[in-house]
């Protein structure tokens, strides 16, 4: 061919190529709307709604997809910034050979929990036209979606081999992070149907973390626990008609812990109902405490290292059960069982608060403090000395149960959770009396699970070693009132120049109101005399103490009528 001819057929190849592709551009809005409707019709058949903002085809990649959001009513929906439809060279058939990369995903299920994923790119498996499968491939592998076909909906398997699940997705609920996943293995099911979501996991995790359900503070989101190896299983649904999802059975399983149950909510998301139970099985202190994470608390520390082994700190089963309406804290009701069985010898550090003691407290600047607990401190006051209507004020409270749980009690704890999560803050806390002992004498103030267990484990050597009228006793004595300010002895002296037993119904429960935060209420006492915000925990207080009728009715309104002129330590100012 002269060189002429050969310019010739460049230039009509050239031509028709053009002309391909200005027939192409010409023909992509109707072929761009073709799939937008096939995507829509295919979702339908499945009894799903699919919305696709925009539908590009072109040479790279030769489709994509924006805004999309696939969703069954009333159950599940999917919703992606972008999908771009490639090809790969392996597979069979031409959907067999496709490659799918999702930007940032995020699923959301009933009761407001949601799962979002990070960026991925997939490998497809089909059989003719029908996706079998989803194989990761970026950012990670060791990860596989597969659906199945099934009697009136359709079942989808998750299968993953030492998948980063805690790099790739994080579980929310109200957009507060509950889970990472960390490294998993195992499998989950998911099966839709007309009325129902069924689901199935079982899986093994290293590294997992979860929610701390009280460790937000006031400047900070609730924060995830320590990492643990964890093998979780679970089944249940989603039951449309009755708006109920329903854990049927659950079981976690850790080096340390063992807890299994079942849980319900009713009536969701309108306003949901509550029935969970749950069984903790025996757990060896010792080894708990190794699961926080952290150092062991000196007064357990030699202990559950000295070689003593299992069974150094005692060990405790929990069975429990909680039922109640989300929208109403006062309808929960908690039935428990905790058997703690102590240790052969009780450690030295919790031997000695049987007799006088000294403990030692840092003030904020630093220095240390000595607080005297013995008869020869002048300010020790005796639980015998104590007013009883002071008692009564403290036990309602903080801890109404006192005298009938063994230093754990749950019964608080929807209230306290619930408070919490509505509020956005750690506004009130579930421990009980012996719990926030356990706290003041060996804990700092970290509010992490880690420190959360050890709080728990300490709760139950003191109550088996001390009894409640001790316990008591000390809690009343080292506990702080104010900055610097410790101790009941000094607290009433301080606050109203009288001695505990002289106190007046209303100073006795301005006094309890400040245990709480008794630093953080300064402010509030700050003019001499209680804020606007602050009055109404110590009037709640008294109307306790009214409706147990441990005050009369002109007694009660004396009280409230009290305006409680304080001395705040220091001159703490606005």
């Amino acid at each position: 061919m002269t060189r002429r001819g050969a310019v010739r057929v460049t230039f009509l190849a050239g031509a028709a190529v053009g002309l391909a592709a200005a027939a192409a551009l010409r023909e992509r809005p109707g072929l761009e709307q073709r799939v937008r409707e096939r995507i829509q019709a295919e979702a339908s058949k499945r009894g799903l709604v699919a919305r696709v903002d925009g539908v590009r085809v072109g040479p790279w990649p030769p489709v994509l997809l924006t805004g999309v959001r696939l969703e069954k009513p009333g159950h599940w929906s999917l919703t992606t910034d972008k999908a771009a439809l490639s090809l790969r060279a392996g597979g069979r058939g031409l959907m067999g050979r496709a490659r799918v990369a999702l930007g940032a995903t995020t699923i959301a299920a009933p009761a407001g929990f949601t799962l979002d994923l990070v960026p991925t790119v997939w490998d497809v498996a089909a059989d003719g036209s029908e996706v079998r499968a989803l194989t990761l491939r970026q950012p990670a592998t060791g990860l596989t979606l597969a659906r199945h076909p099934a009697d009136q909906g359709a079942a989808l398997e998750v299968r993953a081999e030492d998948a980063p699940l805690g790099s790739l997705l994080e579980l929310r609920r109200g957009g507060v992070p509950l889970l990472d996943a960390g490294v998993v293995s195992g499998r989950g099911g998911l099966r839709t149907a007309t009325d129902a979501t069924s689901f199935d996991i079982d899986i093994q995790a290293r590294g997992m973390r979860m929610a701390v359900a009280d460790a937000a503070t006031a400047d900070s989101a609730p924060s995830l626990g320590p990492p643990a190896d964890v093998r979780l299983s679970l089944a249940g649904g989603w039951h449309g008609p009755e708006r109920r999802l329903e854990v049927t059975r659950w079981r976690m399983t850790t080096d340390a812990v063992s807890a299994s149950g079942s849980l319900s909510l009713d009536d969701v998301p309108a306003d949901p109902r509550l029935d969970l139970a749950f069984d903790v099985e025996r757990v060896d202190l010792a080894r708990l405490l190794a699961l926080s994470a952290l150092d062991a608390p000196v007064a357990v520390a030699a202990s559950a290292a000295d070689g003593r082994g299992e069974g150094s700190l005692g060990s405790a089963s929990l069975s429990a059960r909680v039922t109640g309406t989300l929208s109403d804290a006062a309808s929960f009701s908690v039935r428990q069982d905790l058997d703690f069985r102590p240790p052969p010898r009780t450690p030295p550090q919790i031997e000695r608060l049987r007799r006088d003691f000294q403990h030692e407290v840092t003030l904020p600047d630093g220095q240390r403090k000595l607080i005297d607990v013995s008869p020869g401190s002048p300010d020790f006051v005796p639980l015998r000395e104590v007013p009883p209507l002071l008692l009564q004020t403290l036990l309602l409270g903080e801890d109404a149960g006192f005298f009938g749980h063994g230093g754990i009690d749950l019964s608080e704890l929807p209230s306290a959770i619930l408070t919490n999560w509505s509020r956005g803050e750690n506004a009130r806390g579930a421990s009980t009396i012996t719990q926030q002992l356990a706290k003041n004498l060996f804990l700092s103030r970290e509010k992490r699970l880690g420190r959360k267990l050890q709080e728990v484990a300490l709760a139950l050597l003191l109550e088996s070693a001390l009894g409640k009228e001790r316990i008591l006793e000390i809690y009343l004595n080292v506990i702080e009132w104010g900055p610097g300010l410790y101790g009941l002895r000094p607290a009433a002296r301080q606050y109203f120049g009288k001695e505990p037993d002289e106190l007046a119904p209303a100073q006795m429960a301005l006094l309890v109101a400040l245990i709480p935060g008794p630093v953080k209420y300064q402010r509030s006492l700050a003019r001499g005399t209680p804020s606007p915000g602050f009055r109404p925990l110590v009037d709640r207080l008294l109307a306790k103490l009214r409706s147990v009728d441990a005050l009369s009715e002109e007694q009660y309104y004396a009280a409230l009528a009290d305006d409680l002129q304080v001395a705040v330590p220091g001159g703490a100012g606005e």
